[in-house]
């Protein structure tokens, strides 16, 4: 810049001075306060319409005039503008682990800041990096129980009995602890899965084999795939199919095809320890129970199941029963309905309803993110036995099991994805404006 006075950097190198005067450093401060509270959000599994509202929200708190952010599943590309100055940034995560305490705690911050109109950025600041710095609320052993609590849970619903569902517990339990292990050596994801599964169903096997030396009767029909059903990638499912909903579609597809990805390759693990050990995951039980046993049984269960997921999911306690309660109760309503002869996917999608609006009731009150309360309620009622069974079908050539077990699981995650935003438009009117 010629005729600039220059002034010594740090580096040693000149600096125009009317160029350092000129550069708007609380503006610069402002964006990167911003995009970091979203890609924080996005690392710890929010919805991407809930990751641009939260920035959103802060944003005006400051009095930046327009903001644009593309969020995608790994990125968010933020343009913010006040006045003349204009800014645009690109970042990235590098590898999404869900977390619902993290999710609302920065929605509180976000709210807090809309209510002080803005405050110190410096501050702000200051609090993403305490809550970045949270260790895991849960401890490992916690994890390891919860995953095999909720996958026990998920072989009574299925119909099976007591003995299958302790072999399907310690089955679970080994293959999150062995999950948790791969994770923390960052391996590839999909190689972490399939290992995790495959332990899973070795352990669980193994397990049975025991029960049956003792004379105890056992069905794999109906506990095989409920051993890797803390595999089911319930967060990414439950979000994308919401932000498809809100024609997020860069998001929405992205989500939709990494859970699928997931379930395909813990698909490809129970088919070949199925062919391994020439047992079946091909055919569904039927109760074991009379009502109103049945009803009672699927409530505790329900309520097990929901609770493993969610504490699975860093969900704070009180938030945590609070989401197994209304999913217990919304879960065992659905089953009911189910054998009673509705069509799965219209008890699914009542069974959705319910969900969003016992979750309307209790955010309020518990201060909580509703995904943090809507996710773990749901995932208990995604066919994730039905989306393995297609997999193994197709794998063997099956071509009707493999249509059949398919469009049960897609209609049902559908169903739900429609309930759960029959709910939110409802007791939300503003939820159907994009831009919130």
């Amino acid at each position: 810049m010629a005729g600039a006075r220059m002034i010594p950097a740090d580096d040693g190198d000149a600096t125009p001075l009317d160029e350092t005067r000129l550069e708007p450093v609380r503006f610069v401060a402002l964006t990167d306060a911003v995009l970091r509270l979203g890609i924080l959000m996005l690392g710890a599994g929010a919805s991407s319409a809930r990751v641009r509202t939260t920035m959103e929200r802060v944003g005006r708190a400051w009095g930046i005039e327009t903001m644009n952010a593309r969020v995608g599943m790994l990125d968010i590309v933020l343009t913010v503008s006040r006045g003349q100055l204009v800014r645009t940034r690109v970042a990235e995560v590098a590898r999404p682990v869900v977390n619902a305490e993290r999710i609302a705690a920065l929605q509180r911050l976000s709210h807090e800041v809309e209510a002080e109109a803005g405050g110190s950025v410096d501050d702000f600041a200051a609090r993403l990096d305490a809550i970045a710095a949270r260790p895991a609320r849960y401890g490992m052993l916690l994890r390891i129980l919860a995953a095999g609590a909720a996958c026990a849970a998920f072989a009574l619903l299925n119909n099976g009995g007591w003995a299958a569902a302790v072999a399907v517990g310690v089955g679970a339990a080994a293959g999150q602890a062995v999950r948790m292990l791969l994770g923390r050596a960052r391996l590839n994801e999909f190689l972490t899965v399939f290992v995790a599964a495959a332990t899973a169903l070795l352990i669980y096997l193994g397990a049975a084999q025991f029960f049956e030396v003792l004379g105890q009767p056992f069905a794999h029909d109906a506990a095989l795939t409920s051993a890797v059903l803390f595999l089911v990638p319930g967060f990414p499912l439950v979000t994308g199919a919401m932000d498809l909903a809100r024609l997020d579609l860069n998001a929405g597809i992205a989500r939709v095809v990494y859970a699928c990805l997931i379930l395909l390759t813990a698909g490809s693990a129970v088919w070949a320890v199925a062919a391994l050990f020439a047992t079946s995951p091909g055919a569904v039980a039927t109760p074991l129970l009379d009502e109103p046993v049945l009803a009672v049984m699927r409530l505790a269960a329900g309520f097990v199941g929901v609770l493993g997921f969610a504490l699975l999911f860093a969900t704070p306690w009180r938030i945590a029963i609070a989401s197994a309660a209304v999913g217990a109760i919304a879960n065992t309503a659905r089953l009911t309905a189910v054998d009673a002869g509705l069509m799965p996917a219209v008890a699914a999608m009542a069974a959705g309803v319910l969900v969003g609006l016992g979750a309307f009731v209790c955010y309020r009150r518990l201060d909580a993110p509703r995904v943090a309360l809507t996710v773990p309620a749901v995932v208990i009622m995604v066919p994730g036995a039905a989306a393995y069974r297609a997999i193994v079908a197709t794998i063997d050539g099956d071509t009707l099991a493999a249509v059949q077990n398919s469009v049960q699981a897609l209609f049902v995650v559908a169903a739900l994805a429609i309930g759960l935003t029959v709910a939110r438009v409802v007791s939300e009117k503003e939820w159907g404006d994009r831009s919130r």
